[in-house]
């Protein structure tokens, strides 16, 4: 099962997974910018199954909009992270959070969880500091 959307509270994360061979899906406006103030959820007809991910309280889980210098608007499309231009959510491990609460910031370090629409999910879910978590 692959990434095909998400949604998140806190350090909870819903990942809606699609079928390893589903070519397209989209949800309503998804080309339109900021995908926070735009965006729909993917259509119900693309999810095979959801899965929800919580997140340690000492971890930080952040997505493209959670950068003040965008002023409360980013500049993705639910389009862009299809396309793999950004990752949908990034997972900073207890151990590299410090004072910054910037998607921008932590996007460009390599240690830090980088998780983009169509990966695998089972990727996901096995990786280690993923594991330790649930």
């Amino acid at each position: 099962m692959k990434i095909i959307d998400f949604a998140r509270k806190g350090n909870v994360i819903r990942f809606y997974l699609g079928d390893d061979h589903l070519k397209d899906w989209y949800g309503d406006d998804w080309d339109d910018r900021p995908y926070e103030h735009n965006a729909g959820e993917v259509y119900e007809e693309y999810v095979a199954t959801t899965y929800d991910v919580a997140v340690p309280f000492n971890a930080l889980v952040l997505e493209p909009q959670d950068d003040w210098t965008n002023h409360g608007n980013s500049e993705y499309s639910k389009d862009d992270m299809k396309a793999r231009k950004v990752p949908c959510i990034i997972i900073v491990p207890p151990d590299l959070v410090d004072y910054h609460d910037r998607f921008g910031y932590y996007v460009a370090i390599d240690e830090v969880i980088k998780i983009y629409f169509g990966d695998d999910f089972a990727a996901i879910k096995d990786l280690t500091f993923i594991k330790d978590m649930v």
